[in-house]
């Protein structure tokens, strides 16, 4: 049974500069209704932590026989989403692409990390220090553990499912993964309630597995 959040979601996403590590919150305020909800950041990043707005805002969701292909054609990447699924904004200040199913409470991002610091450290440090920061901004850390994906598209792949409590006791679960492949860093996060996740693990983890580098 689907529960309506009442309640304030944030969602940091980690994105590296020169070395200096950031992360973003993303707020989303909930009706006490099954309606969809308000979506919005809870305040706008640093103007060399956002991404242009040519990329930021170049998605595009076209239908196929298979789902939609949610496309940001600025640099050339996609992911298929089910028919319930839709494109959405305001998830987060500097994501390429932005998914939800409101209806059932399903948010998704992918930002797209292009800075030399990445490539001072390999995927498995440089998950490591994105999950840390997700961590970090829990009210309260419950657990975390790797699931069996290690390649996307045939990159390598780090995937974690992390679970805490916000500030206002909200349990949620979060499903990152990180993406290396020759031109970037990609952090790719799905989150829900844990009681959602428990229903939807497998459509998340399977909208997580058809991102693709168009061309590549």
């Amino acid at each position: 049974m689907k529960r309506s959040w009442t309640s304030q979601i944030f969602l940091p996403l980690v994105m590296i500069i020169a070395l200096a590590v950031s992360c973003d919150r993303l707020l989303r305020r909930a009706d006490n209704n099954d309606e969809q909800p308000a979506l919005q950041p809870v305040e706008d990043a640093a103007p060399e932590e956002t991404a242009s707005e040519n990329t930021a805002n170049a998605q595009t969701l076209n239908a196929t026989n298979n789902g939609q292909l949610l496309i940001n054609d600025a640099i050339d990447i996609q992911l298929t989403l089910p028919n319930s699924w839709s494109g959405t904004s305001g998830l987060h200040e500097s994501a390429e692409l932005q998914a939800t199913d409101s209806s059932q409470n399903l948010y998704l991002v992918v930002v797209a990390e292009e800075e030399a610091a990445l490539r001072l450290q390999g995927l498995r440090e440089n998950a490591e220090n994105y999950r840390n920061l997700l961590r970090n901004q829990l009210a309260a850390y419950e657990s975390e553990a790797p699931t069996e994906v290690a390649f996307i598209d045939d990159e390598f792949a780090s995937q974690y499912e992390i679970r805490g409590r916000l500030t206002d006791n909200t349990s949620v679960v979060y499903l990152h993964t990180t993406v290396v492949t020759q031109n970037r860093y990609y952090q790719i996060v799905a989150w829900t309630t844990p009681e959602q996740y428990e229903a939807y693990r497998s459509e998340l983890q399977n909208i997580t597995s058809t991102f693709r580098e168009i061309g590549s």
